[in-house]
């Protein structure tokens, strides 16, 4: 994967995710958002989030609703490009 300033892009997971469905097209949107998840994350959020990058940070118990929904936005925009992904390549062959 290509790397910017030693961080890993969202062009970089897209390029990721496509090589995968080109490999089998017919992979779980589920399965293949798992295997990805592990680049959306930060490998180390405490110094991630000293460092001023985007990583972990406590929640408020009042906002955790509204995290949870937004998380699980995040989640569904995810699935739906892996599902646009995955027509392209039907498409194309």
């Amino acid at each position: 994967m290509f790397k910017k300033e030693g961080k890993t892009t969202k062009q970089d997971i897209l390029r990721k995710i496509e090589v995968m469905l080109k490999k089998n097209v017919d992979l779980d949107a589920k399965l293949v958002f798992a295997r990805i998840e592990e680049f959306l994350e930060p490998k180390d959020k405490v110094k991630s989030f000293t460092a001023g990058d985007i990583g972990y940070v406590h929640i408020d118990e009042k906002l955790q609703a509204e995290y949870l929904e937004w998380e699980k936005n995040i989640k569904q925009e995810w699935l739906a490009t892996i599902e646009s992904i995955r027509e392209n390549i039907k498409k194309t062959k």
